[in-house]
């Protein structure tokens, strides 16, 4: 079960390394709707088909050619290459799905891209879940943590992990625990409140299919995100940057300070500052390229 689960994961996961359905629905629209027709189309066959203006269809006709998704046959007709039937084989086995045109069309035979969506997003969010968790100390971290690691609040989060949450799951991989946090602790104290804040930690499935995704391996076997892990408490890149952020923030505060004080002081503290500051750029970079 774990194995399964896994392999959904990675797979999705490239898939949206080709077509970033999270942030754009045409493409996967467009990719789909060529899929169901088996047929090659024009851009405005396509644009009518799909209900859109011509001119971001051939934008997106555009970058799903660049990719090797497609490719544009005589007349201007475009048609699935051999990498996007496979890509779409793909996407069908995860789901469980043996015959792809009775998912993508319904009565009236149009796409019905944004329903795979509400199936496929959710495991984008549970990929970067198990990663931000794997990688923290004690593999445990707030919701509100993990809502910004994602990129949704914590509201709808937590509505994606409860499955994978809950005990009589067969897939159990985090357990949610409440306590306080440092924060919460010290304003529990400062208002005699008795707030807690949602926390999830991995279980031993939920390690076991975290050890089996690719950035378990990343980080496994590269001395400079071992390093960046140990440094930042994490390995997902947006956890990093969020607290790049923080101390960037502070620091340049603490320098504006000192330089009311003594400028000479301030401009070395400014000059080191900046030198470690792009350090660590080209670091990160060169690490999550």
């Amino acid at each position: 079960m774990s194995n399964d689960l896994r392999l959904k994961i990675e797979k999705i996961r490239e898939f949206d390394s080709l077509i970033d359905f999270s942030r754009s629905h045409i493409q996967l629209d467009i990719v789909m709707y060529l899929a169901s027709t088996n047929t090659p189309m024009s851009a405005s066959e396509i644009a009518k088909a799909l209900n859109q203006r011509k001119k971001p269809v051939l934008d997106a006709l555009r970058k799903l050619e660049l990719k090797g998704l497609i490719r544009k046959v005589e007349n201007n007709l475009y048609e699935l290459t051999e990498l996007g039937r496979n890509a779409i084989d793909d996407l069908m086995a995860i789901l469980g799905v043996s015959e792809a045109k009775h998912v993508l069309r319904n009565s009236y035979g149009k796409v019905k891209a944004r329903d795979m969506i509400r199936i496929v997003i959710p495991i984008n969010y549970l990929h970067d879940v198990l990663v931000a968790l794997g990688t923290s100390r004690n593999h445990e971290l707030p919701l509100s943590e993990l809502a910004s690691a994602t990129g949704i609040s914590g509201q709808r989060l937590m509505m994606y992990l409860e499955p994978y949450a809950d005990r009589k799951s067969d897939v159990r991989l985090f357990r949610k625990i409440r306590k306080e946090s440092l924060l919460t602790k010290l304003k529990n104290k400062l208002f005699g409140t008795k707030h807690t804040d949602i926390y999830y930690r991995l279980t031993n499935l939920g390690m076991e299919t975290f050890y089996r995704l690719t950035a378990y391996s990343r980080v496994k076997n590269s001395k400079i995100l071992r390093l960046l892990t140990k440094i930042f408490g994490n390995y997902h890149a947006k956890l990093i940057l969020r607290k790049i952020g923080i101390i960037n923030t502070l620091a340049s505060l603490a320098i504006i300070a000192i330089s009311f004080a003594s400028l000479s002081i301030g401009l070395y503290l400014a000059y080191i500052w900046i030198s470690v500051s792009l350090l660590f750029s080209i670091v990160f970079l060169i690490s999550y390229r």
